[in-house]
């Protein structure tokens, strides 16, 4: 009886070690950060699992060459890897970035007044709900006025972040400005903008162009040239964000600069504008709307 049992344990070892596949690997980050400590590696449809090492190194047997394997971490996207007979590899694994943005599906309404030229106005921006993965169309018009012989008039239509990672997203936006002053001058701006937006930190660059009208010694021109601006925000409980732009022109040269925040639903901004001898300080008080 004995011996019988031994030729059975002898025989069927093999077979035992014929199911066991033995794989080793590295998991390494596709950003180019190194090895990835900590991650759970198991195979599919089992609880046969391992964990990597301090330098991303694992080790695990599975039941089959072609076996799957489902690598996971806190912060980091699952990802299925499948061995098709390998028994070292290299896994490539990409962070989950849950990028929020909230400025979809909104409505806002300002009363202003500017403090030079033109105390009387308001703003309305309205945005609308996520057409394209995260993207979202914004439309801006504001209007100024003294109620005599001046207005100033600015709009635009802006695509928000159709570009989008973790770390960087990308605006698109098409602007205008209009404004009468003391029967003198009658000019109209427009500008493509491009604004490239790093964590607290924006850059824009554009194209614009001016149509300028001084009435009363005739001179006209029409004059393009480049669009730069800095942005920038600063956190804490009323999120304020700086926005500066130049727009330089042949003759002359355009500037734009903006100070905004905002409480709960409370919005408020500080506006500034000059071209040429025209200039207005703006104050807008504001409520946002959601639909």
């Amino acid at each position: 009886m004995t011996k019988q049992y031994l030729i059975f344990i002898l025989f069927h070892i093999p077979i035992l070690g014929w199911g066991q596949f033995q794989v080793t690997g590295v998991v390494i980050s596709k950003n180019g950060e190194g090895p990835v400590p900590g991650v759970t590696i198991v195979e599919k449809g089992t609880r046969n699992g391992t964990v990597s090492n301090l330098d991303g190194l694992f080790s695990i047997e599975v039941s089959d060459p072609n076996a799957v394997l489902i690598f996971s971490t806190v912060g980091m996207i699952t990802k299925e890897y499948e061995l098709n007979g390998k028994n070292k590899i290299t896994v490539e694994t990409k962070w989950d970035c849950n990028k929020d943005f909230f400025d979809s599906n909104r409505i806002r309404i300002y009363a202003q007044s500017g403090f030079i030229n033109n105390p009387i106005g308001g703003q309305i921006d309205i945005a609308s709900p996520y057409i394209i993965s995260e993207g979202v169309l914004k439309a801006s018009y504001s209007y100024q006025t003294d109620s005599k012989d001046n207005n100033f008039q600015v709009g635009s239509l802006e695509f928000k972040h159709p570009i989008s990672n973790c770390d960087f997203d990308i605006d698109f936006r098409a602007s205008y400005r209009d404004f009468k002053f003391k029967r003198e001058l009658d000019n109209k701006t427009y500008s493509f903008e491009t604004d490239f937006n790093l964590p607290r930190i924006s850059f824009i660059a554009g194209y614009s162009h001016v149509k300028f009208n001084n009435i009363n010694t005739s001179k006209k021109y029409n004059s393009s040239g480049v669009l730069i601006g800095f942005g920038t925000s600063f956190g804490g409980q009323f999120y304020p964000e700086v926005v500066g732009k130049i727009s330089i022109y042949k003759d002359n040269i355009e500037y734009q600069g903006k100070i905004q925040g905002g409480y709960k639903r409370f919005l408020i901004f500080l506006k500034y504008y000059k071209l040429s001898s025209f200039n207005e300080l703006s104050l807008g008080i504001g409520y946002n709307l959601f639909y």
